[in-house]
């Protein structure tokens, strides 16, 4: 089958079961946590998505079957590396760790007064990490966790001026624009010999912009595990470099007077992630994609249907081209805002949650890739009652 829900429910549940998996208790029940229909996509808030069935197979492996922790991780790295093509690759407690271990590995490298000492080097440490001012965002505090100063710049000319014998990195955000180009950015780093990092936490799916990622040239790149890798959800990777990397994981667990020694990364996410890698990589992103749109494409024609009402399906990269349905409708025939009719999806039986405004700027967003089969047609049939309830009567 083409379908992912139609293949999970095959792997998990069997060919001839219908619906959600039966299991002894109901955890969420018992202890009085709301059930929600997602509408939104593989955010962090929500729990991020689906494992593979590979990937939960292969942790229960390594639950039940232990290994000496730093060769497991050091033969799951280079497994890694050799499949997305990297130097050197390790798995860490999720993207923003994996920036914290980066920095912290370029300021120390393998020197370990200064290791057992961050956040608080000793004088003379390289602390200082350069980023475009238009990159600063939601997790630029990461980058100070191990005690580094930001610095930052808009112009090639300001980054050439900025760099100087403190700096220990420039950092990027994939999916940021600036003045400076990313091929730019990564050549000065080159000719300055100063470690690059990239965030490219959400870039996945499709797995070809990791690979792609790889091969632009960052001394170091980072990606979310449990958004579109599928894999564990409170794991990430970290791709580049090999000095760098090991440089990182010396400053990580277990390692008792680093700074990321609260990062835990247990076997089974070791092997989690590695096979999430695998799975991505043979994995029929397109059949996905005709499942999304035909699934926006339905909510969209029933919404569509009421008078002075519009859902367009659209794309976007900052969405990694998923589609999505954004609706609108005549403020004069239908009296609720669209962040008012958000919270009464949210407030309302079932509970629908949907992209906060700041993200989908402004506008009302309906994704699918995370609905249930037939979720859809009650999304559908909520955003319907919801503009009815509020409807002018003429």
């Amino acid at each position: 089958m083409s379908s992912r829900r139609s293949f999970l429910q095959k792997i998990l549940f069997g060919a001839s079961t219908v619906g959600a998996p039966k299991f002894k208790r109901d955890f969420h029940k018992e202890l009085g946590v709301k059930p929600f229909i997602n509408a939104i996509g593989s955010y962090s808030s929500l729990g991020g998505e689906e494992m593979w069935p590979e990937v939960i197979e292969a942790m229960d492996y390594a639950v039940q079957n232990k290994a000496d922790m730093e060769d497991l991780h050091d033969a799951v790295g280079n497994r890694i590396a050799e499949l997305v093509g990297s130097e050197y690759a390790c798995v860490t407690a999720g993207a923003t760790s994996a920036i914290i271990l980066s920095v912290a590995g370029c300021m120390s490298g393998l020197n370990k007064e200064i290791l057992e000492t961050l956040p608080h080097p000793p004088v003379g440490t390289k602390n200082e990490v350069i980023l475009q001012r238009s990159h600063q965002y939601l997790y630029d505090r990461a980058l100070r966790v191990p005690g580094a100063k930001l610095v930052m710049v808009d112009t090639e000319e300001d980054l050439l001026n900025a760099i100087n014998e403190k700096t220990a990195m420039m950092f990027y955000v994939r999916k940021m624009e600036g003045e400076i180009p990313l091929e730019h950015w990564i050549k000065i780093g080159k000719e300055q010999n100063i470690p690059t990092l990239c965030d490219a936490a959400t870039t996945v799916p499709p797995i070809q912009n990791l690979l792609d990622t790889v091969k632009l040239g960052f001394d170091l790149c980072c990606f979310s595990g449990g958004k579109g890798l599928r894999g564990p959800y409170s794991a990430g990777l970290l791709l580049g470099r090999k000095d760098l990397i090991i440089a990182a994981k010396a400053n990580g667990s277990p390692n008792h007077k680093s700074v990321g020694r609260a990062m835990k990364v247990a076997p089974e996410e070791y092997l989690g992630m590695m096979v999430a890698v695998e799975q991505s990589l043979l994995h029929d992103e397109a059949a996905d994609m005709k499942d999304y749109y035909r699934i926006t494409n339905d909510m969209a024609a029933e919404i569509s249907k009421l008078d002075g009402v519009t859902a367009d399906v659209l794309t976007s990269e900052q969405q990694g081209m998923e589609p999505y349905v954004n609706v609108d409708w005549d403020q004069e025939k239908y009296k609720i805002s669209k962040d008012g009719l958000k919270l009464a999806l949210r407030n309302g039986e079932p509970c629908i949650e949907l992209r906060a405004m700041f993200l989908s700027f402004g506008e009302l967003h309906l994704t699918g890739h995370m609905l249930k089969p037939g979720e859809e047609k009650i999304v559908a049939r909520r955003v319907i009652e919801i503009l009815l309830e509020s409807k002018v009567l003429l």
